[in-house]
């Protein structure tokens, strides 16, 4: 078989693995699951309407998930659909960056070595300001390496148009960029491209793209910075505790793909990682820089914060995790034998189809609220209602985020729906509120009193005005929970307009 062939079948395979992930990481949760997930539910929100921002972070997922929403008709599908569309075209970049480097096969492992780590398998359906980034970081990646590589300009602008992109999906996106600049200045060969036009004209794009969103910021007073302030400010964790902790959540993605490839070796008892350990060297020092560089930048920064401290969400290392694959490869041995790639797909594949069936069987014995409540049943009691209160439908559904998500998104006419917990949403919707009110949800005395401060109201008029609603859900071979939701309707606030933008969060 000659190389060409060889390269096609490996290729043919890399096809296969990316076509069963599509489908069952779109249809098994299209199929089991009663409701969309929170930050799924959340990022919808802030598409609809239409915005240029949002008060947490910048507003490219919401885009996304607003054109995908519109395009398939307001269904879970669209939502599931596009969280594994953003992971596929990782998965095409990541593997066309192998190939600058690496032989087809190393570049093939560098992308279903990925089948290893939970998140992509696990919460990947779940769409959120994340998962933009599992298409970008590599699209980042590749026309960085493309741009050093040929110094065309058409690299450098393509860098220059996804690197706006990524930060327009989430700030964490300068966290790549940082790795990406110590890749280039590190190298003796790629420092000399600061003295060529390509960076500069890769920086104005750059610029250009952002100036939409940066000018948004300025005229509303930069609502995600005091987001940010807040977080920061929150009650802080044990520095120590909370810094290791932070980094081996960072580092264990990559020990079990380590593990598979040394049990799938020809020998795999004879040698470490195929060969003496004094051979360990990289089989192309660049593909070993930038691993290093964009693997461990972001994961500095992470502990770093965590060291201070500062209370680190699990989900802002997501995006880390793209580079493991390759960075496995950047170390490994030059050759691969047919015999241990084959060995290797065989074995990620089972454990992925089972990793797939273990969340089936999940949902069929585990009763949980975002998996099995009655979500279009819940908004279509909220709609009578209303309507029996009102005469009219729910214009606005606000208060407890994930079910007045809920109402926006399973009832027919599609209501706005604000969370009481974002400032913005307040300001957002004052036209709404003052002119038409809106249906109030929430679950419990804590939610009451800050609903009622978010709009101004007094609590126990919301209170006895409330109507409380029991629903029960059920897996279907689970025990049955109940869930109490309490619905009152929010006149409108003609008298009492808001005017400017509240600065704090409750």
């Amino acid at each position: 078989m000659n190389q060409d062939n060889h390269d096609r079948r490996l290729v043919r395979y890399l096809i296969l693995f990316m076509a069963v992930w599509l489908v069952l990481l779109t249809a098994i949760p299209s199929i089991l699951y009663t409701a969309l997930p929170l930050d799924t539910v959340e990022t919808v929100m802030w598409s609809h309407p239409f915005s240029m921002g949002n008060a947490k972070h910048p507003p490219l997922a919401a885009w996304l998930a607003g054109l995908f929403t519109v395009a398939f008709a307001h269904t879970d599908f669209a939502m599931y659909l596009l969280s594994q569309v953003m992971m596929v075209t990782g998965f095409v970049y990541l593997y066309r960056l192998g190939k600058e480097f690496f032989s087809t096969e190393k570049a093939v492992f560098s992308v279903i070595l990925l089948s290893t780590v939970i998140f992509y398998t696990f919460d990947s359906a779940k769409f959120n300001v994340n998962l933009p980034h599992m298409a970008l970081w590599p699209m980042m990646t590749f026309y960085c390496c493309r741009a050093v590589k040929y110094d065309r300009m058409r690299d450098w602008i393509l860098f220059g148009v996804v690197s706006a992109l990524s930060v327009l999906s989430k700030f964490f996106g300068l966290a790549l960029l940082l790795a990406l600049f110590l890749f280039v200045v590190t190298g003796r060969d790629t420092r000399k491209y600061f003295r060529r036009p390509g960076p500069y004209a890769a920086f104005a794009v750059f610029l250009l793209v952002l100036s939409p969103y940066i000018v948004w910021l300025v005229r509303n007073d930069f609502p995600p910075f005091t987001y940010i302030v807040d977080r920061v400010s929150e009650e802080k964790l044990n520095p120590v505790t909370n810094f290791f902790s932070i980094l081996g959540e960072s580092l264990y993605p990559l020990a079990m793909p380590l593990l598979l490839l040394w049990i799938t070796m020809d020998r795999p008892f004879r040698s470490l990682l195929g060969f003496r350990p004094r051979d360990l060297r990289p089989s192309d020092p660049a593909a070993a820089r930038l691993a290093l560089c964009v693997q461990f930048t972001p994961i500095a920064l992470l502990t770093i914060m965590a060291g201070t401290g500062m209370t680190i969400d699990s989900m802002w290392e997501y995006p880390v995790y793209f580079i493991t694959g390759f960075f496995l490869m950047a170390f490994w041995k030059d050759t691969v034998s047919l015999r241990e790639f084959r060995k290797l797909f065989f074995i990620l594949m089972t454990l992925f189809v089972l990793v797939q069936a273990s969340d089936v069987y999940y949902w069929f014995t585990r009763t949980r609220l975002r998996g099995h409540f009655v979500a279009r049943e819940f908004a279509a009691a909220a709609q009578d209602f209303y309507r029996e209160r009102t005469g009219r439908d729910i214009p606005l559904a606000f208060g407890e985020m994930w079910f007045a998500g809920c109402v926006m998104q399973y009832l027919p006419s599609h209501p706005y729906a604000g969370s009481d917990e974002d400032p913005y949403d307040e300001f957002r919707f004052r036209s709404v509120l003052d002119n038409e009110g809106a249906l109030g949800v929430y679950l419990r005395e804590a939610e009451r009193l800050r609903l009622a401060k978010a709009l101004g109201l007094d609590p126990d008029e919301i209170k006895a005005n409330s109507r409380e609603y029991v629903f029960r859900y059920c897996a279907p071979f689970g025990k049955p929970k109940d869930r109490s939701v309490f619905l009152v309707v929010i006149p409108p606030r003609k008298h009492a307009p808001r005017t400017a933008l509240p600065q704090a969060r409750d």
